[in-house]
């Protein structure tokens, strides 16, 4: 028959168990905060160490450069050594204030410095001070003279090798001083850790012959009870998981399906478009035909019947001023319709290709408005897909329009190569440019905003990607660049 324990038997195992349970957790707590103190101050010593070591190197890395700066031949690598020894004395300079003032600012660390190291950098302050002043005079040097003689810089020189062995003997006993000031502050934390491991262990073995052993029982019974409780726990834990995994296979399901909608309201959308520009570029060239054979041969016509009326006219001065400016005015409209019928469809390019096209419209244009254009490429004669060509021309077109009217280029550059596998047309001025960021949120109808829409569009059509490069005064390049695997050729 189980019988109840004695009340005052249970309250003084119960005060001595929180007595026990408390002196554990102060020496715990004691512990615990001694060892994170510990860790806080090694990790601070460690970079210490490390950035006082890294004062030795760069000292020695500046006059190293500085030597190869008062002997270097080649001029080509003087810009080189220079923008190093800058960056290297600005950490150096920055570094040893740190170190000397007890913070550093780089790594957000205080350093401990002691009397002897405040000692030892109160010695070291007159090398580093002389060193760092001729370096910066030498700095200067390069700074105002491109290519200083080496009587200029050899006083400074000579200085900073003067008290460079100093230094780094200095130096070295500096990081020998904090290895050992943190060597001795390790040890006393572990003295201090291994009293209370000690004064632990011995609570502990209290409390094992004096309160746990009458409660062993108890305890038997508790553990038994809860592996009872996590094995039903374990058989809930994997019904969910089993209820997590198929709803995890539901959503990749859902998400997969709703990417493969979405990629295909994508890939409609282009065709629709494809289809639409490509319906655009046929009616282009039908008005284009239409003007050239049916408008450019009436103004041709017109304009020999102006020329044998002109053999009727009398010789009188107002008469012939009349005939020659109606004839101006012809040639003027046939080279209008001209210039109309090319801009909406060149027969050149159906005809010979994208590089002919393109060699043709700069020259056009630069006749027209009066700049220079330059067109190079490196193709030979290869014909891309129809739409391909027209895309490529179209976005040419609208990148020259824009450098003309609203960038007020004089000098424009059009290159179309084949190189690694992908056709590149790139189109750069020397125009105003613009700030693209802020420039992107003022779309319009007759702005360059609808141009650059236009232009991207048409590179997205036919798998293409086009980057446009700008500043404000810097001018503007755009380069359109497409997979090789679309070249072919196409037969009308």
């Amino acid at each position: 028959m189980f019988h109840s324990p004695d009340p005052a038997v249970l309250r003084k195992i119960t005060r001595l168990y929180l007595l026990a349970l408390t002196a554990v957790a102060l020496l715990s707590i004691g512990g615990q905060i001694l060892v994170q103190r510990s860790l806080r101050n090694q990790l601070s010593d460690s970079r210490v160490i490390n950035i006082a070591g890294r004062q030795r190197m760069l000292s020695q890395k500046i006059s190293k450069t500085v030597l190869l700066l008062a002997h270097a031949t080649d001029t080509s690598q003087m810009p080189l050594y220079i923008s190093d020894l800058k960056m290297d004395v600005e950490r150096w300079e920055r570094s040893h204030q740190g170190l000397k003032n007890g913070y550093l600012p780089s790594v957000e660390t205080p350093v401990n410095n002691s009397d002897s190291i405040r000692r030892m950098f109160a010695g070291i302050e007159p090398h580093f001070s002389t060193m760092l002043t001729h370096v910066q005079q030498i700095i200067h040097l390069y700074s105002t003279n491109a290519s200083p003689t080496y009587q200029a810089i050899e006083p400074n020189l000579k200085q900073i090798l003067r008290h460079e062995r100093a230094y780094l003997q200095t130096m070295d006993n500096i990081v020998f001083e904090y290895d050992a000031e943190a060597i001795q502050r390790v040890n006393a934390s572990q003295r201090i850790e291994t009293i209370l491991l000690i004064s632990t262990l011995l609570v502990l073995l209290l409390e094992g012959l004096f309160i746990f052993r009458p409660a062993v029982n108890q305890i038997r019974h508790t553990i038994q009870r809860l592996i009872e409780s996590e094995q039903q726990t374990k058989q809930m834990n994997e019904e969910l998981l089993s209820l997590n995994q198929s709803l995890e296979e539901t959503r990749e399901a859902l998400l997969q399906a709703t990417t493969q909608r979405h990629q295909q309201e994508i890939t409609e959308q282009k065709v629709r478009t494809s289809y639409l520009i490509e319906g655009q570029e046929e009616e282009r060239k039908r008005i284009a035909r239409d003007i050239h054979d049916g408008l450019g041969q009436m103004l041709t016509a017109l304009k020999f019947g102006i020329e044998k009326v002109g053999d009727w006219v009398d010789e009188s001065e107002k008469g012939q001023q009349n005939l020659t400016n109606l004839r101006h005015l012809i040639s003027q409209t046939i080279t209008e319709a001209r210039t109309i019928s090319f801009n909406l469809m060149p027969a050149v390019l159906s005809d010979f290709g994208i590089a002919s096209a393109l060699k043709l419209l700069a020259n056009q244009v630069a006749a027209s408005a009066g700049i220079t254009i330059t067109f190079t490429n490196n193709w030979t004669n290869e014909r891309l897909a129809k739409n391909v060509e027209i895309g490529l021309y179209r976005i040419a077109q609208e990148a020259i329009h824009n450098a003309i009217k609203y960038a007020k280029a004089s000098e424009v550059t059009v290159e179309l190569s084949l190189k690694k596998k992908y056709i590149h047309l790139k189109i750069d001025d020397n125009g105003q440019g613009f700030a693209y960021d802020e420039f992107a949120g003022k779309p319009g109808k007759d702005s360059p905003s609808a141009g650059i829409s236009n232009m991207k569009e048409r590179a997205s059509i036919i798998n293409g990607d086009l980057k446009i490069t700008t500043k404000p005064g810097k001018g503007t390049g755009i380069h359109v660049k497409i997979p090789f695997i679309t070249l072919y050729h196409e037969q009308d």
